[in-house]
């Protein structure tokens, strides 16, 4: 059932696009969040802004569920990988790295461009790093700096089980590092109660923002390691970016139109409720897979670690990805995408975070069902 948020005009606006976006970023964008980019530009350095700086951050700590600094960068999510590295590592710190997928491969490599010390818990695509397999990879490190915890596998449409992961990595006494770009905003997520150093996301994913902000929440206890780190660092400084924002204002220019856009989705997200929001990706995530799994489409992520906000499966028999996805956005206008790296033409991948609902998800089952009728 449709919730009270997402009313019958808002309904009616997605179901009138004429090229729906179901792929797994960038979602489609919130219509409040369209027409707040449209607002005229203030100073960045007066009153109006501080007073909107000082609206906004505690918006973002309470869909983070922090006490702590959620900070905002103009980039994308994946400059966060960057900006934990140069500000809580230093060259030669092992790290534990999960690796299930492209996104967590990537963050892995970049640690090693960097210099550090990676080890990996690397699983087969589809299957989840569980807490055992994490918890032999953390003894036999020896001392561990960090862990890189890829949260949501964008790639695969896997959830790994964070909260648990977590727990171990404190007991081993590094800083839990997460990759959360695909699942903040749309899967449970406690940064405080789970002892999360650093969440980094992207504003195009589950805050229904065009693309061009990262945003990370950071703990005091990350905060305070930032004076050992030994890479030179300036636009991803973490202390002076904290520094700005317990003035109400950002290090340097803000992307002010970016800004406006995500204020205005966090009232959306406010006014449905947080944990709602989170009921809700996990009824539509749920939704999909079994209209998939009716087709006699075959899903990608095990059982038990199925996401919320993405779901990879493999395209009919005798047709690649590609052609798959081409032949629905040629017949539909409905925009699915294929898999990444070794899997991109054998797994399609459907997108259903931010601001969705059923009827716009039915009618993405029921293009890939023509298709195969097709």
């Amino acid at each position: 059932m449709v919730t009270q948020i997402h009313a019958t005009v808002e309904r009616d606006a997605r179901l009138s696009q004429g090229r729906w976006l179901r792929i797994p970023g960038p979602t489609v964008v919130h219509p409040n969040a369209v027409a707040a980019q449209t607002r005229e530009m203030v100073p960045h350095r007066g009153p109006l802004m501080s007073a909107f700086m000082a609206d906004l951050f505690p918006k973002l700590k309470r869909v983070h569920r922090t006490a702590a600094h959620v900070l905002v960068w103009p980039g994308s999510g994946s400059a966060g990988w960057e900006a934990a590295i140069t500000n809580f590592l230093a060259p030669g710190d092992r790290v534990v790295a999960t690796v299930g997928g492209s996104f967590g491969a990537r963050w892995a490599s970049i640690g090693e461009q960097f210099g550090l010390d990676v080890r990996r818990v690397e699983v087969e695509w589809g299957r989840a790093v569980t807490p055992d397999l994490f918890a032999d990879v953390l003894s036999a490190a020896g001392d561990v700096r960090a862990v890189f915890i890829t949260h949501n596998e964008t790639s695969t449409g896997v959830t790994n089980p964070l909260k648990e992961l977590a727990a171990l990595a404190r007991q081993a006494g590094a800083l839990v590092l997460v990759d959360a770009v695909s699942s903040a905003g749309a899967i449970p997520l406690e940064t405080d109660e789970w002892e999360l150093d650093w969440v980094l996301s992207g504003s195009q994913k589950a805050w229904m923002c065009p693309p061009g902000l990262m945003i990370a929440a950071v703990s005091d206890r990350a905060l305070r390691e930032t004076d050992r780190s030994g890479y030179p660092r300036f636009f991803w400084d973490v202390r002076d970016m904290a520094k700005s924002a317990d003035a109400s204002a950002t290090l340097t220019t803000p992307p002010l139109s970016l800004l406006f856009a995500l204020d205005a989705a966090l009232d959306a997200i406010d006014a449905e409720g947080i944990e709602r929001v989170w009921s809700r990706h996990d009824r539509l995530g749920r939704f999909v897979r079994g209209a998939l799994g009716d087709l006699g489409l075959a899903l990608m992520a095990e059982d038990g670690y199925a996401s919320a906000s993405v779901t990879a499966f493999a395209p009919p028999e005798g047709s690649t990805a590609s052609a798959f996805r081409d032949r629905i956005a040629d017949r539909t206008g409905i925009e699915i995408a294929v898999g990444q790296g070794a899997y991109a033409e054998t797994i399609n991948r459907i997108g259903h975070m931010g601001w969705v609902e059923e009827p716009e998800l039915a009618a993405t089952i029921e293009a890939c069902a023509g298709q195969l009728r097709a």
